[in-house]
């Protein structure tokens, strides 16, 4: 996957805007969380029998300007005005190391989250394994999000760079990235969602 440099990232924070339909999208492949590996025994006894993670397909693009990356996140399923858990998606990076994507990083391994909720926006959220994620750090984000009834479109921005526990996304430079997806008509929280399997490689344009 690459993110393409452009020369002004504004119209491309619009998810409905004509830019992204000239760039490439990546369709990635989603997958349920397996039940043995939710964090609390209530979860796994209650949700047992119940199916989760039914986003199949998640589709991405990416462009930045040098100072911004912008990600254009799709896919169908879009739950109404008042569940009790909104529909969501993440986009995660490793700050450090080769943390394991399914298992949300380690103590050392660190992995940086992206994560946008419907009617409440995006922030920023640091991992260090199943169950064990907190407040990240600090850096500019935005999202904007548009949904027609059965497909989201959601554009998520965070500046580029570095710093501390702040994954490295650089010009020139290639990284990973992950992504999962929450489905609210279906009651997914936590770790009932959908995600990728394993890290795709990410390249960031010069």
């Amino acid at each position: 996957m690459k993110s393409r440099r452009v020369k002004d990232i504004e119209a491309y924070r619009n998810p409905l805007a004509a830019e992204w339909r000239q760039e490439t999208v990546e369709y990635v492949k989603m997958a349920a969380t397996p039940m043995a590996m939710q964090p609390t025994a209530y979860i796994r006894n209650s949700r047992a029998n119940m199916l989760h993670g039914q986003v199949s397909e998640l589709q991405v693009a990416s462009v930045h300007d040098g100072e911004t990356l912008a990600l254009a996140l799709s896919w169908e399923g879009v739950a109404p005005p008042g569940r009790d858990f909104p529909d969501a998606v993440a986009v995660t990076f490793p700050v450090r190391g080769n943390p394991i994507l399914m298992l949300m990083g380690s103590k050392n391994d660190s992995i940086h989250i992206l994560q946008w909720k419907a009617g409440k926006g995006v922030r920023s959220l640091l991992a260090n394994g199943i169950g064990l994620s907190d407040k990240g750090p600090e850096l500019k984000i935005a999202s904007r999000a548009e949904e027609d009834g059965k497909r989201w479109r959601v554009v998520i921005t965070r500046v580029l760079g570095q710093g501390a526990n702040v994954a490295p996304v650089v010009p020139g430079h290639e990284t990973k990235i992950g992504f999962a997806v929450w489905s609210g008509i279906n009651d997914e929280r936590a770790g009932l969602k959908s995600f990728s399997l394993d890290w795709i490689p990410f390249a960031v344009d010069a």
